[in-house]
Parts: C-alpha cells; sequence; structure tokens
C-alpha cells in the first residue's frame, strides 16, 4: 500500500531501536507524540534520539513515538529526505513535530521499487512530482500535466483537441513491437490502472520508476518504465476539512497556414487545365467543422479523521467539446478512501471505492 506521501516513505520501519535504557532518574519524564509531513500525513521510521545518550526510539505506523528522557534533555528528530529537527522537553510530556522536506539530501540517496540505493549507483533517475508542480496545468488527462516535468520521458498527444484522445508515454523508448510501449500505471498499490480515469484532484504525486532495479519487482509488466500514482488521503487531526476546485480551459485550432478563399482560388491563373466544375460555394470547410473547444471541471472533497481512522470522500463533474463538432467527453465520478489502524497498530485495513460514468461523443 502507497501512503500518501515521498516514495521513500513506502518502506516502513516497523522496530523499535533497543540502544540502551536510560538510567531512573527522578527527574525523567516519559514523552509521545507524533511526527507528521507538511501535508498531515505521519512519518514512518523517523529516529527519535535524546542527545548525548543512548536512549532513542523510532516512530510507528502511525507516527507515534514514546520515549523516556530528563526533563532538561532535547530531543532530536532525524529522517531520511527531511531536515532535522531539535526540540527541548522543557517539562513537556506531549511534543508533536512537522518535517519539512530537504531537496539536497534527496539527491543524495534515491528510492527503487523495494528499498534505497546511492545515487552513484543507478544507471538511470527516479522523478517525483508532487501535486503542486502539475495541479497548475488543466488538462482532462493527468498525464499531460507531468508533460515536460519529468527528464528522459516523452509524453505526446497528437490529438489535443479530442477530449477522448489518450497521450502516449514512452519512458525508456521503443521496447516492444507488439505488447505495447507504455508504462505500467500503478494507483495506490494496484497495478494495471487507466490516468485518465483519475481524476487529477484526487491525486497526491507520481512517481515515475525509470532504473531496471527499481521497476524489478512488477516483472516484465515493468520493462517500459513504471508511474506510480499516489492519491490523497484525509488527514488526522480530528477536525473535518472540505474544499472545492474548479477548472476551466478553451481550445483553439493553430492555424499556421492561411489558405485562400474559394474567389482568391477562381482568380488564380495555374495556367494549365480546368480545375474541374465549380458549383459555386464559398464556404470555409474548416471553419464549418471546427469550433473552440471548451472543458470545465469542478470537484468537491470531504475528508478527516484521528490518530486510528481517515476517510476523503471526493465527487466530480467533468466535461468537455473538443475542436472536432463531434467530439466531445462528459463524465461524473466519485472517490472514497478509507483506512482504519487498529489499537496497537498490528493491522491497517485500507478500501478505495472509484465509480466513474462516462459518455463520449467521438470524432471521425
Amino acid at each position: 500500500m502507497i501512503r500518501n506521501h515521498s516514495t521513500f516513505q513506502k518502506l516502513s520501519l516497523l522496530f523499535t531501536l533497543a540502544i540502551g535504557a536510560p538510567l531512573a532518574s527522578a527527574q525523567q519524564t516519559t514523552v509521545t507524540g507524533t511526527v507528521t509531513e507538511p501535508g498531515g500525513e505521519p512519518l514512518i521510521g523517523v529516529t527519535v534520539t535524546v542527545p548525548g545518550t543512548k536512549t532513542g526510539t523510532v516512530t510507528d505506523i502511525d507516527g507515534k513515538y514514546s520515549l523516556n528522557a530528563d526533563a532538561k534533555d532535547k530531543i532530536k528528530f532525524t529522517y531520511i529526505g527531511y531536515e532535522p529537527v531539535e526540540e527541548a522537553i522543557k517539562g513537556r510530556t506531549v511534543i508533536d513535530v512537522v518535517m519539512q522536506e530537504n531537496s539536497a539530501s534527496l539527491n543524495e540517496v534515491v528510492v527503487i521499487g523495494y528499498g534505497t540505493m546511492d545515487k552513484k549507483e543507478l544507471t538511470s533517475a527516479i522523478s517525483h512530482v508532487g501535486e503542486k508542480d502539475f495541479l497548475s496545468v488543466s488538462s482532462l488527462d493527468p498525464s499531460m500535466m507531468i508533460q515536460g516535468k519529468v527528464p528522459g520521458v516523452s509524453i505526446t498527444n497528437t490529438g489535443a483537441g479530442d477530449p477522448n484522445n489518450q497521450a502516449s508515454i514512452q519512458i525508456r523508448g521503443v521496447s516492444s513491437r507488439s505488447a505495447g510501449l507504455g508504462p505500467l500505471i500503478v494507483i495506490d498499490g494496484v497495478p494495471g490502472g487507466n490516468l485518465t480515469n483519475i481524476n487529477a484532484n484526487d491525486i497526491a504525486s507520481f512517481d515515475i520508476l525509470k532504473d531496471g532495479a527499481a521497476s524489478a519487482i512488477y516483472g516484465t509488466r515493468g520493462s517500459n518504465g513504471v508511474i506510480l500514482v499516489t492519491t490523497k488521503k484525509g488527514q488526522r487531526d480530528g477536525a473535518v476539512h472540505t474544499s472545492y476546485t474548479g477548472t476551466f480551459a478553451w481550445d483553439k485550432a493553430n492555424r499556421d497556414l492561411k489558405m485562400l478563399s474559394a474567389q482568391e482560388y477562381r482568380a488564380v491563373k495555374l495556367g494549365w487545365g480546368d480545375r474541374g466544375v465549380d458549383l459555386g460555394g464559398n464556404l470555409d470547410w474548416f471553419d464549418a467543422v471546427t469550433r473552440t473547444g471548451f472543458t470545465q471541471q469542478h470537484t468537491l472533497t470531504v475528508s478527516g479523521g484521528n490518530s486510528n481512522s481517515n476517510y476523503r470522500v471526493s465527487a466530480d463533474f467533468r466535461d468537455a467539446n473538443g475542436i472536432d463538432l463531434r467530439s466531445g467527453r462528459r463524465e461524473y465520478g466519485a472517490r472514497a478512501s478509507i483506512m482504519h489502524t487498529t489499537k496497537g497498530g498490528l493491522f491497517t485495513i485500507s478500501a478505495n471505492i472509484a465509480p466513474r460514468i462516462i459518455n463520449r461523443s467521438n470524432a471521425d
């Protein structure tokens, strides 16, 4: 199961560092808390230590920790890809921490499909694209939102004026004649998804696995690369969050060549034979069969949760008219994500439901 945060957090460290027992002291206290990322998702496996001592632990699946320390000590939080945080206890028994990403450290450690590897040992790269980088583009096809944002990945759509036309994605170039050239799409850990059936506002991040070792766990299905799609999950802050997102876009055909009108064509002396039968028509057929395409998208979201359970429900409506008069796409969709962790963190149960109704008008 892929959680709603950076790829390296899929490697859940579910153990506690037994590196020493603190000496009993009248001034010692038990400090607990939760470590999260800026988006509110818990961080798993964060190292929590008391500098200068052998006391330490790691956060569990819910990002929670607990350790004994002197009331005058400090607690240090460290995690790969994030800035270290140091907090003075000052008599507190609950210390919650929000860790900020550190892109510099991410450049030194690269996450693959089943572990981590030094960048110098890789033959190619793995790219991560977050929602702040792709939601600035309006498109029915989420793959077009990451076009030009991932080095070495070719994303083209030769019929972008038709809302039913899907983009072609090539990560490793042409590697097959009959089995397809596109990468394997994995949505929340389920292989074989279709990007055009996902509302872009439900996507938290894309992770493109271009390295052979990174996609090896998917076998031959990952021979053309793998795109991991992580959808958004509800926050565990105990509050209910609602949001609405609406986008509007227009498509217009680019006419690079200015054609002669019917009367201008008649005035041209070609100097050879008859041009055929002239029935007196003056219609510009390009204008007659095209229009300015219009796309609108609306998304309503409700989410929330607590330390044990979280949920996120979204409903969306998308309507697009292509440049061709007969091309169009109207769809109604929803996505519900529910996650529950049993007391003690032994089991985590998650459910995702994503019904979608699509009505297509295909151009010739």
